[in-house]
Parts: structure tokens; C-alpha cells; sequence
């Protein structure tokens, strides 16, 4: 994906890691509602949500909360997304999903 914005060092990709840490400082302003919709949601027995509603959800929602890293400035917040995003580009998991991708296209 980072090749089709032309590489880490291109302007789509700087534009991609401003953009992305600008949302994710979105989000984190409006915490409250998302979360606020997750309780609501929980009693819902939504399989993503939680396998058992009345015992997960509150784990589930924790967790959700956990990550938006509250405790953050929007600075620091920002220099911890740069963070994830740098470690999924090193990530092997991706990496072997492309591998087997291009063998499954390439057999077509």
C-alpha cells in the first residue's frame, strides 16, 4: 500500500500519516460518544462486540478506550499513531498475506 502512495518518502504518504493521526485526534476529542455507543450496543449481542455480552462487553469497551490513549496530548498522540503506523510497515503478518496473494493471482 505505502509503494502505491510512492514509497515512505513521498508526498502521499506524509499526507496519508497527517491524515491519519488528524482522525485519529478526531476520535479521540469524541471518545465519549464512541464509547457511550458501545455500551449501548452491548446488550445488542453483537459477535465483534463480545461473545457474551453481560460478561465481555465491558473488557471489549475497556480495551476500546485503552486504545485511544486519552491520556495523551494531541501531540503525543500523534507521535504514538506514527508509532503504529511505522511497526505495521514492518509487520510480517502483511507481508505474508501479499506473498500469498500474488501466488493466488498469479495462478489465475
Amino acid at each position: 500500500m505505502v509503494e502505491g502512495m510512492g514509497g515512505i518518502d513521498s508526498d502521499g504518504y506524509k499526507q496519508f500519516c497527517s491524515l491519519a493521526c488528524q482522525s485519529f485526534n478526531l476520535l479521540r476529542k469524541r471518545a465519549g460518544l464512541v464509547l457511550n455507543l458501545l455500551h449501548l450496543m452491548s446488550d445488542a449481542g453483537i459477535e465483534d462486540l463480545s461473545n457474551h455480552p453481560s460478561i465481555d462487553a465491558e473488557g471489549v469497551i475497556a480495551k476500546v478506550e485503552e486504545r485511544f490513549r486519552l491520556e495523551l496530548s494531541d501531540e503525543q498522540a500523534e507521535t504514538y499513531f506514527i508509532g503504529v503506523i511505522n511497526d505495521c510497515l514492518t509487520a510480517i503478518a502483511p507481508r505474508v498475506m501479499d506473498v500469498f496473494h500474488q501466488i493466488a493471482v498469479s495462478r489465475r
